[in-house]
């Protein structure tokens, strides 16, 4: 039996509205029966060595099941759960969601690339849920969980239900089965490099690559994806610019110039001729923030205008060029957020330093992460678009302003008062810094300078040792989003059941970009093997499979946090980007697969004819929809917010959907083209 799982093991079974615990033997050797007699059912529990070509990448992976037999037709199974004590010497590391109380657990509805990973300082663990096992028959759903208090691990089968912003709580009375029930998963374990570090999780990611994802994710040609994909900006742009113009495109004289953008945040509500138009969920905005950033949307139809000749989307995005642009600033800070009068009427409005999601009290601070996102694009816009004379000076300022406000231990503040430069008290050890990094790297692309690359590595061996050895991604959106802090989840605290520390994986991304852009400006391999390390992580909230209790399509999609649980989030259209530059860099053709099947997840929750279930999806949610809506996109599926209705919310942002995604695809494009020219040896092109 596996070496770390210790002897103590317990089944538990809920009858008579409560849960009762029956020990279990289990002897060791190599493959094993036990049997056990519960309340009114026959339990057999088989463990036995995995298949021998798993064993290339681990050092040992045996296979669970167990089968449930109802004594008699009247026997009901409500809840079962199989625990086993954990070897005292490894420590919880990494699971997929956090159960902060009694009788909660980790849903099969956050079975994305499932695992829950133990290590001490010579060994990693994991139990694996057997996602195929889970296809073929799924009469309850499964549950697993991790609980500090015992040390303990669970498995089993019960249904729940959704509480808090969003926890996964059992409900056993809920539904039962009177039937053969049976589960199964694996049990890995491997032996740790020497000089390894910890949270290093490539074994396991390795591991759910090679059993499920590799034959459900698998390579194809990536400009047959590409072309495929490129009716979706047309659907995007023609809601946008055309159909929905009316209410999303905003043009208007700020300073005396001409600017524009897509307004913030619309609704289904506000279909043009409904009239609702100005039914605004929240106040009318633009934004060029970490999540909502127009420029990002402006360079993907800048590009996507140039290369088809569409003169008005190009025109479109110049003049959201000139409202990044005309953010004014202090000493080099500037704001993000610019919001409409209470009348409604731009010229009535202003900019505000920090847009609505942030601590309380921080509405004059910049949340640096915003700026340095924004300048990020402003460079990308000078090298990929058109090489705007005022975009480096604007740029220039902001980082002299920003290196100026470097701790002395190479980190940043996240939010600064512009003209005091007070720091914050929150974010100040966080991956929000390797945003900085991002744009460092890339000015010294474009201006190269020492010192850009020097405060780049300071930032990064810091991140290195107190956010990725310590699993603390914390950032903005773990606490001051929609899934927000109560006494339960609390800024820089463990979580009480699991000893992890809430975490968002947007840090990965920006992580993941920062090492690697490391390695790609000083050529230190230490660099590119971290950023591997961060993606495996990250890759975790990939989604590798397809759950038949999903109905819209999932396959490499992302997830978001361990204390929410969207799927298809707009964030994997940034994600598609990092995995294509790991896999120019490495080779590895599993970073090519991710990439390609996030991209084309970065569309799957858009209405249109190319999308039919989803289509139909939303004609039942929101029956005003037709034609005239295609290109509608919801940032994710699955958004608690109160408003969604079997999983659909009632609306869309153009900066983190439909726009987002279409810009993310027009720089995969562009990288390919860069990665022919340059004759890089690909799958499908040389």
């Amino acid at each position: 039996m596996a070496s770390w799982l210790k002897t103590g093991a317990h089944l538990r079974w809920y009858a008579d509205h409560e849960w009762n615990d029956y020990p279990v033997s289990l002897p060791a050797g190599e493959a094993h029966t036990s049997y056990a007699a519960v309340s009114g059912a026959e339990v057999t529990l088989q463990v036995r060595l995995a298949s021998p070509e798993l064993q290339t990448d681990v050092q040992q992976v045996y296979e669970a099941e167990i089968a449930i037999m109802p004594s008699s037709e009247a026997a009901s199974i409500r809840g079962i759960q199989l625990v086993w004590p954990i070897d005292p010497a490894l420590k919880c590391v990494w699971k997929p969601h956090l159960s902060p109380f009694e009788n909660m657990a980790v849903g099969d509805r956050l079975f994305r690339s499932p695992a829950i990973i133990f290590e001490s300082e010579r060994k990693m663990t994991a139990l694996v849920p057997n996602i195929d096992a889970i296809e073929q028959l799924r009469v309850l759903p499964h549950i697993m969980d991790y609980t500090e208090s015992n040390h303990s691990l669970m498995y089993g089968l019960c249904d729940y239900e959704e509480t808090g912003h969003v926890y996964h709580k059992l409900a056993p009375e809920r539904t039962s089965a009177a039937q053969p029930l049976s589960f199964r998963f694996y049990l890995a374990e491997w032996i740790k490099p020497e000089n390894g570090r910890d949270k290093d999780y490539r074994p396991v990611e390795r591991l759910l690559w090679e059993l499920f994802a590799a034959k459900r994710m698998p390579l194809e040609d990536e400009r047959l994806v590409v072309n495929a994909l490129k009716p979706y900006t047309d659907y995007a742009y023609g809601w946008a610019f055309e159909r929905w113009g009316d209410v999303t495109w905003q043009q208007f004289r700020l300073n005396g110039e001409e600017v524009g953008g897509v307004a913030f945040i619309v609704c289904a509500r506000q279909k043009p001729g409904g009239g609702q138009e100005q039914a605004w969920r929240e106040p009318k905005s633009l934004w060029n923030q970490a999540w909502f950033c127009g420029l990002r949307t402006a360079y993907g139809y800048a590009l996507w205008g140039r290369s088809g000749g569409c003169e008005d989307w190009a025109a479109k995005a110049e003049l959201a060029l000139n409202f990044a642009l005309s953010a004014p600033q202090t000493e080099g800070l500037f704001p993000g957020y610019y919001q409409a009068g209470e009348d409604n009427e731009w010229e009535s409005g202003r900019w505000y330093m920090s847009g609505p999601r942030r601590p309380p009290g921080h509405e004059d601070d910049v949340h640096l992460l915003d700026s340095s996102w924004t300048c990020y694009w402003l460079l990308k816009w000078y090298r990929d678009v058109r090489a705007d004379e005022r975009i480096l000076p604007f740029v220039r300022r902001y980082v002299n302003r920003l290196l100026s406000l470097q701790l002395d231990n190479g980190s940043f503040p996240a939010w600064v008062e512009p003209t005091t430069s007070q720091s914050s008290p929150y974010l100040l050890e966080s991956p929000e810094a390797s945003m900085h990094i991002m744009l460092l790297c890339l000015l010294n692309e474009i201006e190269p300078n020492a010192a850009y690359i020097q405060a780049s590595q300071r930032t990064a061996n810091r991140v290195l040792e107190q956010v990725v050895a310590a699993g603390r991604w914390e950032d903005f959106e773990t606490y001051w989003s929609c899934s927000k802090q109560w006494e339960g989840k609390q800024y820089g605290q463990l979580d009480s059941r699991s000893g992890l520390y809430n975490q968002c994986n947007f840090g990965m991304y920006w992580t993941a970009e920062a090492f690697k852009d490391l390695y790609t400006a000083t050529g230190s391999e230490h660099w590119l093997d971290a950023g591997e390390q961060v993606l495996a992580e990250a890759s975790l909230y990939q989604q590798i499979w397809q759950p038949s209790y999903f109905p819209v399509p999932t396959v490499g999609g992302f997830g978001v946090m361990n204390s929410d649980d969207e799927w298809n989030d707009a964030r994997q259209s940034l994600f598609a980007l990092t995995y294509l530059d790991y896999y120019l860099l490495t080779g590895r053709e599993s970073y090519l697969a991710r990439s390609l099947w996030a991209m084309k997840a970065s569309f799957y929750m858009m209405y249109c004819p190319l999308n039919p279930a989803v289509k139909a999806m939303y004609e039942r949610v929101h029956k005003q929809f037709n034609e005239h809506d295609f290109g509608f996109h919801m940032e994710n599926f699955n958004h608690h917010d109160g408003t969604p209705v079997d999983g659909l919310g009632e609306f869309t942002i153009f900066d983190w959907g439909c726009g987002a995604a279409s810009s993310s695809l027009a720089e995969f494009e562009l990288t390919l083209n860069r990665a022919a020219a340059k004759q890089v040896e690909m799958p499908f092109i040389s």
